[in-house]
């Protein structure tokens, strides 16, 4: 397996490695998406939008981050904490959320906006009616940009860590979510089912772009927030 840093790095190889990515028997929560139930909707911008970075100005854009730490791998390593680490979705099937309120906590990082601690799992166990199961990044996402996030907590209008109780989805609590909403996205549901996927290259310049990406794997059956194109060898690059 690629590695960054120590860090594996999700490639063309992915597949054969999914286990080493995520130990088997451990919970995911990615489904793909049911069209029958969930059917195509619009979004407001669409991946077609996007000015590509030819795959020629890679290396220099790369060396770039490199030399000046400006990549949101470095912005995320120097910033926040101990308030600011990486969400847990604590075995639970809602990597399909956790995946989007990552990148939204990570773009406010980049923002330099007030660090705030959000829970994916209350929106999760909203839209699941308190149940654990899979979902899909599209799903959380369109639940963040009409109704927003909550905040991580124990007071009025926050949601406890890992709770999946729906006793906290009240007025105080979604009044809180709507400080939080999502505004901007790319995401293309216009096409056919099977050929709605960002190709490569609009997921690389979102990623050099210093875009967080909320990211579904078919084949690890996981969904998680890309934040960087790393180059792992000349011509060799991942996320």
């Amino acid at each position: 397996m690629d590695l960054y840093h120590g860090i594996p790095v999700i490639d063309n190889d992915g597949p054969k490695f999914a286990d080493m990515l995520y130990p088997k028997g451990v919970g995911r929560g990615y489904v793909e998406r049911d069209y029958t139930t969930s059917p195509v909707t619009m979004f407001s911008a669409l991946p077609s939008s996007i000015k590509l970075i030819p795959e020629s100005e890679y290396d220099a854009r790369f060396d770039e981050q490199e030399e000046q730490k400006s990549s949101l791998e470095h912005i995320y390593l120097r910033g926040g904490k101990p308030a600011f680490v990486n969400l847990d979705q604590n075995g639970d099937g809602y990597c399909w959320k956790y995946s989007n309120v990552q990148a939204v906590m990570i773009d406010r990082l980049k923002g330099n906006q007030p660090i705030v601690r959000l829970n994916p799992h209350a929106g999760a166990a909203i839209i699941k009616g308190g149940r654990n199961e899979g979902g899909w990044c599209g799903l959380g996402a369109q639940f963040m940009r009409d109704h927003g996030v909550a905040v991580e907590g124990n007071g009025p209008g926050q949601w406890p860590l890992h709770s999946r109780d729906l006793r906290y989805d009240t007025p105080a609590l979604r009044a809180q979510m709507a400080l939080h909403k999502v505004s901007e996205e790319f995401v293309d549901l216009t096409r056919d089912v099977y050929d709605q996927e960002m190709t490569v290259q609009q997921h690389r310049t979102c990623l050099f772009n210093n875009q967080p990406c909320p990211s579904d794997f078919n084949w690890w059956g996981h969904s998680v927030c890309a934040i960087r194109c790393v180059r792992i060898a000349a011509g060799d690059w991942g996320i």
